[in-house]
C-alpha cells in the first residue's frame, strides 16, 4: 500500500505499477486514505473498560456492547424473515471517531465516580488525527 502524500511518494507508486509484469493481471485501488484508530486507543479502551467493570460487577465485553449502542447506535438488518439488530461497530472508526467513543468512556466513567488510569499512550491516544 502507498499513502500518497508527496509528489516523491506519487511517483513512486508510479513507477512501482510500471514495473509490474503484464502477467497475472492485477487491480489497482485509488481511494482517500483514512487513518483508522491506533493501537494506543484500542489498547486504553480495554485497559478502561476493565477497571470499569470491575466497579459495576460485569464484564468488559458486556460494557463494550453497552457503549457502543450509546455512543454509535445500532444496526437493523432483515435475516431469514426476521430483523437483527446489533450494536455498530468500533473497528471502522477513524482516529478522531475513537477519539469521540473514548471521550465518551471517560464522561461515563465520571458519571459514575470512577478514576480512570492513563498510560504512556494517553496523549497520543486521545489526539486527534493531523
Amino acid at each position: 500500500m502507498f499513502i500518497i502524500d508527496t509528489r516523491q511518494r506519487r511517483k513512486e507508486a508510479a513507477d512501482f505499477v510500471s514495473r509490474l509484469p503484464a502477467s497475472p493481471l492485477y487491480s489497482v485501488e485509488i481511494k482517500p486514505y483514512k487513518r483508522v484508530r491506533s493501537q494506543a486507543q484500542n489498547r486504553i479502551m480495554w485497559m478502561w473498560y476493565g477497571v470499569m467493570a470491575e466497579y459495576l460487577g460485569c464484564e468488559p465485553e458486556d460494557l463494550h456492547e453497552q457503549m457502543k449502542v450509546k455512543v454509535l447506535g445500532v444496526e437493523r438488518k432483515f435475516v431469514a424473515g426476521q430483523v437483527l439488530t446489533y450494536p455498530k461497530s468500533t473497528t471502522t472508526l477513524d482516529v478522531d471517531g475513537m477519539t469521540r467513543f473514548l471521550a465518551a468512556i471517560e464522561a461515563l466513567a465520571a458519571e459514575l465516580d470512577i478514576k480512570l488510569p492513563t498510560s504512556d499512550e494517553y496523549g497520543y491516544a486521545m489526539a486527534k488525527a493531523a
